[in-house]
């Protein structure tokens, strides 16, 4: 069994918005959800640290920027295919390039 525990907190007004706007009961899930998505981000920058990788502001920025432009060429039609293949891929379990698909 899960263990939970009530906070109470303040929060900016647009964020107030959000999180009412998720509807009756589910902000904590809104709020956990972000929470671990955030904690994810940290352990990810913390562990590239580790191995002598700086992720920086301007760096996390050029990147979106690269993308960005590279998302403006393509069609319609491409990045569904390419939705379409990394769907299928998560579907068999494959999150390591190295992996093999589970036998069926």
């Amino acid at each position: 069994m899960t263990e939970f525990r009530k906070l109470s907190i303040s929060v900016p007004p647009d964020v107030a918005e959000t999180l009412e706007s998720q509807g009756k009961g589910k902000a904590s899930a809104y709020v956990t959800g972000a929470v671990r998505a955030q904690r994810a981000w940290e352990q990810f920058r913390d562990e590239q640290a580790r191995r002598g990788i700086a992720i920086t502001e301007e760096g996390v920025a050029a990147a979106r920027a690269r993308r960005y432009t590279v998302q403006a060429e393509w069609t319609p039609e491409r990045y569904a295919a390419l939705q379409q293949q990394v769907r299928e891929h998560m579907e068999r379990g494959l999150f390591d390039g190295d992996q093999q698909a589970p036998a069926a």
